[in-house]
């Protein structure tokens, strides 16, 4: 973990009103790219940017599991398998938080404003949080509008927490992000099981959005391409745009979901399935 070391040019930037500037007017396909590699992910406007390789919501016991992006209920999981301290060292991640209430509320308290992006101040904390054994986590956030963020980084080829927070977009007024986590404050991955795609589903009509379902069915073939085929049905396989994505306001969201097992298919040659790969991110 590198020290943290205030940098000017980002200051100088948010001051500026140079970094995360959008037209008023624009919608989600108007909005910039992210830089190469990277994908916008966030929580209601504010986004940032983060490799694209990261996934969504892998967790286990509420730690992350891979490289991912999810959201902190901040609490704690009573849970039988919980991933062991050296496993979490490895995984760098993204963690979205509520700014406005509870944990992340305390820890926007204890952060100073570096600058503004869009006439929103931003707050940074100054020393990371070590908040699992060994693994110390960077913050910042954007208290109006909510929203904070911890950054993990395991390796240095993993992704760069400076690069990420630089990457700071206030979203136009057109433009939100898909809900991250149903009602609960879980963020779904690949595989969940039918009621918390519901749970989803539910969430997405919560904030205004147009939901279409998809269904595959579970086929199982030879070359393991339908890798899901074991999926009870309703089991959640993609998202699109993905969880935390930019969209616009009353856009749609489409859900793909396992459907009923057609049993053994050998070769078939035109079919195409949804394998884990599949998955949105």
């Amino acid at each position: 973990m590198r020290p943290f070391m205030p940098v000017l040019a980002l200051v100088v930037l948010l001051l500026m009103g140079g970094c995360g500037q959008s037209p008023p007017g624009d919608s989600a396909s108007s909005v910039p790219p992210p830089p190469a590699g990277m994908r916008w992910v966030g929580s209601g406007q504010v986004v940032v940017a983060v490799p694209d390789w990261w996934t969504t919501g892998e967790t286990r016991c509420l730690a992350p599991v891979e490289d991912t992006v999810y959201f902190d209920m901040a609490a704690t999981a009573d849970c039988d398998d919980a991933p062991a301290p050296a496993a979490v060292r490895e995984v760098s991640a993204l963690a979205v938080l509520n700014a406005d209430s509870g944990y992340g509320e305390m820890l926007v308290r204890e952060m100073a404003p570096i600058g503004e992006v869009n006439g929103r101040e931003v707050v940074e904390r100054e020393n990371c949080e070590e908040w699992f054994d060994g693994v110390c986590r960077r913050l910042f956030a954007v208290p109006s509008e909510g929203v904070a963020f911890a950054v993990t980084i395991a390796e240095e080829g993993d992704g760069d927490y400076e690069a990420i927070r630089d990457s700071l977009r206030i979203l136009p007024e057109p433009s939100t992000t898909v809900p991250l986590t149903t009602r609960d404050g879980w963020t779904p991955a690949w595989g969940a099981e039918p009621k918390v795609t519901d749970a989803l589903v539910d969430q997405f009509k919560d904030a205004g959005l147009s939901v279409e379902i998809k269904t595959v069915e579970r086929f199982k073939d030879d070359d393991g391409s339908a890798d899901y085929a074991s999926f009870p049905e309703g089991s959640l396989l993609d998202v699109s745009p993905a969880l935390g994505s930019v969209i616009d306001v009353g856009g749609t969201v489409t859900v793909t979901v396992s459907g009923q097992s057609l049993g053994l298919v050998l070769n078939q040659g035109g079919f195409s399935g949804v394998s884990r790969s599949g998955w949105s991110t």
